[in-house]
């Protein structure tokens, strides 16, 4: 998936993002963050601070978002390149239609990272523990698996042996 099909699916114009500073501030828009051109990661409809989340990378996360966890594990276990896109739109409702218009014919609206992926993230963790649990309830979390799991921490619901082997394999710290 590059800009070029991406266009043949717009009827606006699609823009590519390298970072933070190219998402426009205001107005609504949609938002595509893909894997090595075939896993598409994300489309997601929103102004700015939702659109951040496809600038996430090993050091960031865009707290509050849904696929906050998806985009933080494609970028620990995930191996190759990342392409980013923003189609900005006249209203909410014109990026509501679009996004569902490219979730029909790209996808982007799973919240489990890719099988790859998630062999990588599993590996070290026995499918029977505590830590499993946690980790799966946090990977379909309706809200954000990562702020969950950092709040469950902070609320003292983890305990250093389910806490420390996530937190070391997401790189996360309270």
């Amino acid at each position: 998936m590059n800009i070029t099909t991406l266009q043949t699916l717009s009827p606006l114009p699609v823009l590519p993002i390298t970072d933070l500073a190219d998402i426009p501030r205001e107005g609504y828009m949609v938002y595509i963050l893909i894997h090595n051109e075939d896993d598409v990661l994300v489309v997601g409809h929103g102004k700015y601070n939702r659109a951040r989340v496809i600038c996430d990378d090993q050091d960031r996360t865009t707290s509050g978002h849904i696929k906050a966890m998806k985009v933080r594990c494609a970028h620990l276990f995930g191996i190759g390149e990342f392409s980013r896109f923003v189609i900005p739109c006249e209203s909410k409702t014109e990026a509501k239609e679009l996004e569902g218009k490219l979730h029909s014919k790209i996808g982007g609206n799973t919240l489990p990272p890719s099988a790859e992926i998630q062999q990588k993230l599993w590996e070290g963790i026995a499918t029977d523990s505590p830590e499993a649990m946690v980790l799966n309830i946090a990977l379909h979390s309706a809200f954000d698996g990562l702020y969950d799991l950092k709040r469950w921490r902070k609320k003292g619901i983890l305990t250093d042996d389910v806490w420390n082997p996530i937190a070391s394999k997401l790189g996360l710290q309270v």
